[in-house]
């Protein structure tokens, strides 16, 4: 009888101490991310071009209230790290947790756009912060708020950071972003022709690999459809991590893939970022409300993920990157001169104008730049900074107190925080702030009764005001008046605008006035560009002799069969010829070939820069199209783009 009375006394104290300290061991993350910072990476940029952005971050930024419902469900549905098994009763804590991603997103996303404004050139760096809505079809989208992926860059970033779906997983072991642990999820992707093997997709988070392949794909095969029909082209690329929540994990197979190590780094393939659950300095986060200097993101993450994407900037050719968003954004002043550019004509009555079209969106650029200042400024410096500060520290806290809380108060504690999160970022007005007052705050953790306290609050989070007032709330100084200085030729003049459609509008009343538009300049469809090994022709864009393709320009074919070239460069009775860089990808191929260098009947033929999936870049000798040995690489002649 003492015996049984004293294991069960035993398995009493061990099932308490298992309750009480039941997150002692969870919520843990890594000490460090698989990126490296590297102080002394620099960035060497030699483009030619000064029209365009260096890096644009996209992040969610806020959910449309129509989109509410599918936005929630799909988080639910498309879960990363696990299947949460759901009912009413924990639906809408889900809900609420869903709305916390997006509001850390964007206080997060911030601290990246921090880290990148001080490394790069100034004016170079900017936010497109995103809204998920609806398509015509009514399935789950996004779309930028602001106009800043309208300016060609080298490379955009998808960012977002998440947490598991079922709230009764929160302080274990699945993807979490709460106090000092912070789930990333992070995209890394340019035009094709930066990287063409895998359709410009250089990084990817595990996760969104799948939604991030397909939309580059689809991006790809949109802009070639669009040259081909002589449309302007106006796909939008959702976010990545949208278009996961949408279709859920997609196939990635035949997709060339390599670690985030050093070992691969020159192989041409897109890096595998593993899914980390980062676990912050915590006396730096406990601090966050005091110093507002301090910011443990960017040490135990931000810094070494820009430490890659700089490096991945100066392997880059820049104005390789950027040549067709360049040539859209010409467009967009003048079509026939976006014409002229794609054909490479450096006539001297296209100089002048070209000139003036690349100093126009550079001035758009610095406009964007300012409005991406300002967003920070609202976001990370102002009102709704301070609360994320105020409420990760409160996180922070709770769980440094887990031990002392039953787990059922941890977790509804818990929740509570997270619904707080979803009401900041309901845009919450004057009296809500009373319930972030830092002495509430302060005693968060031993709060058992707050998840009572919060329910007008989190009614609040769920109204169909969500979202509505995002850019007011987030960056009040965003309409301010912005003024930008032009800079053409020997002259220099100053655009004032409070937006940009305002801006847009004075750029192009300045390019027709100082300029002029070129004129009826449009390729003659008919012109035929060829390839030996297809039997279908496709469109030459530039000069054209007996209808076939001639001199410097741009051909495209896209046949029947699913064959693609596409070639730029220069062409002799319609076949490259010359100097020039071309893509190459057969029919039921995921991946494709770049070929830049000497061409020869439509060719490659004499020294050539090969990139193909899953190999490191090489320079070879070639003859009619196959590979004949090793070649100098100080004879390749490459193209100007």
């Amino acid at each position: 009888m003492g015996l049984d009375s004293t294991v069960r006394t035993l398995l009493a104290l061990l099932l308490a101490s298992m309750v009480l300290s039941g997150c002692a061991g969870t919520a843990r993350g890594k000490k460090s991310s698989v990126y490296e910072h590297d102080e002394a990476a620099k960035l060497n940029d030699v483009s030619k071009s000064q029209a365009d952005a260096m890096v644009v971050i996209r992040f969610p930024a806020v959910v449309e209230r129509d989109a509410l419902s599918a936005y929630y469900r799909s988080f639910e549905q498309h879960a990363i790290g696990g299947e949460p098994k759901l009912d009413n009763r924990y639906r809408q804590d889900t809900d609420r947790i869903a709305q916390s991603i997006i509001t850390k997103s964007n206080y997060y996303a911030m601290s990246l756009y921090r880290e990148f404004r001080d490394r790069l050139p100034p004016d170079s760096v900017l936010l497109s912060p995103h809204m998920i809505t609806l398509d015509e079809e009514q399935k789950l989208t996004s779309l930028p708020l602001l106009a800043s992926e309208e300016i060609p860059s080298v490379v955009t970033i998808d960012f977002n950071v998440y947490s598991f779906p079922d709230p009764r997983k929160m302080m274990d072991s699945e993807p979490l972003t709460f106090g000092d642990i912070v789930t990333p999820m992070f995209v890394v992707h340019s035009n094709r022709w930066l990287r063409a093997p895998t359709h410009g997709l250089l990084l990817s988070s595990q996760s969104l690999l799948g939604a991030a392949w397909n939309q580059s794909v689809r991006q790809a095969d949109m802009q070639l459809q669009d040259r081909l029909d002589d449309s302007t082209f106006e796909f939008r690329r959702p976010l990545d991590y949208v278009s996961f929540l949408h279709h859920g994990s997609e196939s990635t197979a035949g997709v060339p893939l390599k670690s985030a190590g050093q070992s691969r780094r020159e192989v041409v393939a897109v890096e595998v970022h593993p899914l980390e659950k980062i676990r912050m300095d915590g006396d730096k986060v406990a601090v966050l409300t005091r110093d507002h200097a301090v910011d443990p993101f960017a040490d135990d993450f931000v810094k070494g993920a820009a430490t890659r994407v700089v490096n991945a900037l100066n392997q880059a050719d820049h104005d390789r990157a950027t040549f067709f968003a360049r040539q859209v954004a010409l467009s967009r002043f003048d079509p026939a001169l976006g014409e002229a550019f794609l054909s490479r004509s450096r006539s001297e009555d296209l100089r002048v104008r070209l000139a003036m079209g690349e100093a126009l969106i550079a001035a758009e650029r610095k406009f964007l730049a300012a409005q991406s200042e300002s967003l920070y400024a609202g976001a990370y410096e102002g009102v709704y900074g301070n609360q994320m500060r105020q409420m990760i520290s409160a996180e922070y806290r709770l769980l440094e107190d887990r031990r002392e809380l039953a787990r059922a108060q941890n977790f509804s504690t818990a929740m509570a925080v997270v619904a707080m999160a979803g009401a900041v970022y309901a845009g919450s007005n004057g009296n809500s702030n009373n319930f972030l007052h830092s002495r509430t705050m302060s005693n968060i953790a031993m709060m058992s009764s707050l998840w009572a306290m919060n329910s007008a609050f989190a009614r609040h989070a769920e109204s169909k005001t969500v979202g509505e007032n995002f850019l007011v709330q987030m960056a009040p100084a965003i309409n301010k008046q912005v003024a930008v200085q032009l800079e053409w030729l020997d002259s220099r003049q100053e655009l004032t605008a409070r937006d940009f459609t305002e801006l847009r509008e004075k750029t192009l009343g300045l390019y027709q006035s100082s300029v002029r538009s070129v004129g009826r300049h449009t390729f003659d469809p008919s012109c035929q560009f060829r390839h030996p090994e297809l039997d279908q022709p496709g469109r030459w864009f530039g000069l054209c002799r007996n209808g076939l393709g001639a001199s410097n320009g741009y051909g495209l074919i896209l046949d029947d069969a699913g064959n693609v070239v596409e070639f730029i460069g220069s062409a002799e009775a319609g076949q490259a010829s010359g100097t020039g860089a071309m893509i190459y990808r057969p029919a039921g191929e995921t991946v494709a070939t770049y070929y830049e260098g000497d061409f020869n009947n439509g060719l490659p033929d004499g020294v050539v820069l090969v990139e193909e999936a899953g190999r490191k870049p090489r320079v070879r000798n070639f003859r009619a199209g196959s590979e004949a040995g090793s070649a100098d690489a100080d004879q390749l002649q490459q193209v100007q783009f």
